[in-house]
């Protein structure tokens, strides 16, 4: 394939045709990732024409680094000098690609080629799956299937008893009775089942709870916290009950964490654990035993039918999957690959980000233990609180036996942590993270732990766009938080030693 054929391709095409030459090469996948994305920074913040002139250039060395320079300091507030000898040497390696081992075609493009040939000969093998996509789903126009707020929207208005869907109090009885059932003990059974919901008022956020229902006439509230994408931080269910106790002090109280998989919550002594199939069950019972106006039961029908397919997963349509794929999955493999990956692109701008701040020396990136959900790395004062053992035993098979990690969730909120490591400590290391512990205590208190968390920072939610400037700004903004973190320890550790 000559260079002229290359500069036809789309960015899709011509990073996916880069991305499987790096993987004939021996290096790490990660390392592949950053080198796929930096590779084309040109291409992505100022043009694909502006790309291939640097490329071709006769004069490769001396424009390219004009270019870059130019278009870093228009998107870029790091250090470029940096930045500028990082894309260079990643636009150097491509495009020695670009006019030598790319003038084959590979074989394997032929074969990916007739995959997908394949595939779209026998495109009839999808027809099975319209019996989920071609119905009309007014959720999956609204873009909102996985919405965590849409749905604690959706549920406020089914749990209360006097809203217009004709269930009456069947949904809020339902997940008091479940909370009762599986859960709670020490609920009185019959006073509980026999009290009168119909006076219950829902409300929503209310101090940052999801979904709060109280009755004064009972005296009872019911606190729901709601997570479908997202995870528990900055101890959410310890705080939230403490804010209920202090308001509703003489009212019985009980606590729900729903999530799709009913994983349990960090606060299981006084918080039920619920899964999104318990909230189906709930519906769909409550759905057949009235019958409903025509729009109420399409919304309701639209609400279970998104619940099965997107959160609990369908029986039916995974089978049918599994047999569309075991037949065609490298031509699905090829697809999937190549389709828009938001993870993807937001672990690579935090790996530029953490990449640029090693060069300045804030912190120490080890791109061989990231992912594009987990980006680690180490401080210098931690590494001196816990210095490194002999051998490679910790945890993530390394020297050290704790990472900074930043958490990429979807590619829409991302946040960093401290984790710290049990396995193969010294007594001293051990000694270490008790006193971290005792100062900064992990959700989960377990005589032999295995992971703590002592330290999380503020979560970030990213926009559309996944504006590069602004997540590196709020990446920033968390280093702050962690120099606030250590000062602190530094401080503890200077008092007792």
């Amino acid at each position: 394939m000559n260079i002229e054929t290359l500069k036809q391709l789309s960015y899709d095409s011509i990073r996916k045709l880069y991305r499987n030459y790096l993987e004939t090469l021996e290096i790490s996948k990660n390392t592949i990732q950053t080198f796929s994305g930096d590779t084309f920074y040109l291409w992505k913040n100022v043009g694909q024409k502006e790309f291939w002139d640097v490329v071709t250039s006769n004069n490769f060395e001396i424009e390219a680094r004009d270019a870059l320079q130019k278009a870093l300091m228009d998107n870029s507030s790091g250090n470029i000098a940096a930045l500028v000898n990082g894309y260079l040497a990643n636009l150097r390696k491509f495009r020695n690609y670009a006019y030598n081992d790319a003038a084959e075609l590979p074989e394997q493009e032929e074969d990916n080629a007739k995959s997908l040939k394949n595939f779209l000969l026998d495109i009839e093998c999808l027809d099975p799956l319209s019996e989920w996509t071609s119905k009309f789903n007014l959720f999956d126009i609204l873009k909102i299937t996985r919405t965590e707020i849409r749905h604690s929207n959706m549920l406020s208005w089914l749990l209360s008893p006097n809203e217009n869907h004709g269930l009456g109090d069947s949904i809020i009885r339902g997940f008091i009775q479940y909370v009762v059932t599986s859960f709670s003990e020490e609920a009185d059974v019959f006073d509980t089942l026999l009290m009168d919901c119909h006076d219950f008022i829902i409300q929503r956020e209310w101090n940052n709870v999801d979904v709060l229902a109280v009755s004064k006439d009972e005296k009872f509230v019911l606190c729901i916290e709601n997570k479908i994408d997202t995870t528990e931080h900055d101890n959410q269910l310890n705080r939230y009950r403490k804010i209920v106790e202090d308001t509703y002090s003489s009212y019985k109280k009980m606590y729900i964490f729903l999530s799709p998989e009913g994983t349990d919550a960090s606060d299981p002594e006084y918080w039920c654990s619920m899964s999104y199939q318990d909230v189906l069950n709930i519906i769909e019972n409550a759905r057949k035993k009235v019958k409903l106006l025509p729009d109420v039961a399409l919304l309701i029908d639209n609400y279970t039918e998104t619940i099965r397919r997107d959160i609990v997963g369908d029986d039916n349509l995974t089978r049918i999957c599994a047999e569309i794929y075991a037949k065609h999955q490298k031509a699905l493999d090829l697809i999937f690959e190549n389709k828009p990956d938001r993870t993807s692109d937001l672990g690579d701008l935090i790996k530029t980000w953490a990449v640029s701040k090693t060069e300045k020396g804030e912190i120490e990136v080890v791109l061989e233990k990231c992912t594009k959900t987990y980006i680690r790395f180490k401080t210098d004062y931690i590494s001196r609180l816990m210095p490194d053992t002999e051998e490679p035993d910790s945890g993530w098979n390394t020297k050290n036996h704790y990472f900074y990690e930043i958490r990429n969730i979807d590619g829409r909120e991302f946040f960093i942590q401290l984790s710290l490591s049990a396995k193969n400590l010294t007594d001293e290391q051990r000694e270490v993270c008790k006193k971290i512990n005792e100062y900064f205590p992990s959700r989960l208190q377990k005589e032999n732990w295995q992971w703590r968390t002592p330290f999380v920072t503020k979560h970030s939610k990213t926009d559309e766009e996944l504006a590069g400037e602004h997540i590196w700004e709020q990446l920033d903004k968390k280093l702050e938080e962690i120099k606030a973190f250590e000062d602190k320890l530094k401080t503890i550790f200077e008092e007792c030693c």
